[in-house]
This record gives structure tokens, C-alpha cells and sequence, in this order.
């Protein structure tokens, strides 16, 4: 039995982002301090990067979906939903209400970029061009039209 490229990509960027997120999440959580990380801190974390994906699979069922093919935007996106949900999840551990939510986001950003130049990386890009590739197809055949040779 076989997954599609799409529904493989939408797997990989629920668990390549979501622990993007949460590690990012997790490090800022506890201030550094690894020794101190705890079940809670653990779980708490885990939401974070569960909620910052959904809407990130949600562009996914979308014509927007083609922007994933792009690290930048990719990183950028989930970057935007990753503030959103550590600011939804949890309170920051730093000055200011929204510290931590900014903090991890930014954190997450350069995770995301990081991780998109590794080989884990690049194959999940290989497998966002599907939906690029589904756009370039699609503009052929209206810009040029299927000739029949009968």
C-alpha cells in the first residue's frame, strides 16, 4: 500500500514541525536549565507543537500549499503559529506576556531553516514540490492547450 506524496508531506510537517516547536519550546520553558525539564514541562511542550501544526495542515488542503516548497516561507509560517500557540498554551517564564511566545517562535524559525539544509530536511522539501508541481502542470494546460492528433 502506497501514501501519497501529499498525504506523506502532511505526516512529515505534523512531526518535523511539531518537535521543531516543541523542542524550541521545551529549552525556553526551562530556561536552558535541560536538568530541570520534567514530565510537565514535557507535555506542556508537546501541546505547544501539536497546536502550532494544525494550521499549518490546514494551508496544506489549500492552493496556498505550494508556498511549503519555499524553506523561508515554510519557517516563516510556522513560526507565526508556533507564537500563537506557545502564547495559547502557556504563560512566559521571561519579562513581559509575550516573551517566550516570540522568543520560541524566533527560536523555531531558525530551527526550521537549520533542519530544511539537512537530509531529514531536503526530503521533506522534495516532497512539498508535489504540490508546486501540481500548479506548473495545471497553468501548462491552460496556457497551452492539448492539441489531438486525430
Amino acid at each position: 500500500m502506497s501514501i501519497h506524496k501529499r498525504h506523506q508531506f502532511r505526516l512529515a510537517l505534523m512531526g518535523h514541525k511539531a518537535a521543531e516547536t516543541a523542542g524550541a519550546c521545551l529549552l525556553l520553558m526551562v530556561q536552558g536549565q535541560v536538568a530541570q525539564v520534567t514530565l510537565g514541562h514535557f507535555a506542556i511542550a508537546s501541546q505547544t507543537g501539536l497546536l502550532t501544526v494544525f494550521p499549518l495542515l490546514g494551508i496544506t488542503l489549500t492552493r496556498y500549499a505550494r508556498h511549503f516548497s519555499n524553506r523561508w516561507i515554510s519557517a516563516a509560517l510556522v513560526s507565526v503559529c508556533s507564537f500563537f500557540a506557545d502564547a495559547l498554551v502557556h504563560g512566559s517564564h521571561y519579562p513581559g506576556k509575550f516573551t517566550e511566545a516570540f522568543l520560541t517562535a524566533v527560536g523555531v524559525f531558525v530551527l526550521s531553516v537549520v533542519v530544511s539544509y539537512t537530509p531529514i530536511g531536503k526530503y521533506i522539501d522534495r516532497l512539498a514540490e508535489v504540490f508546486h508541481q501540481d500548479r506548473v502542470v495545471a497553468e501548462d494546460s491552460v496556457t497551452r492547450p492539448i492539441v489531438s492528433s486525430e
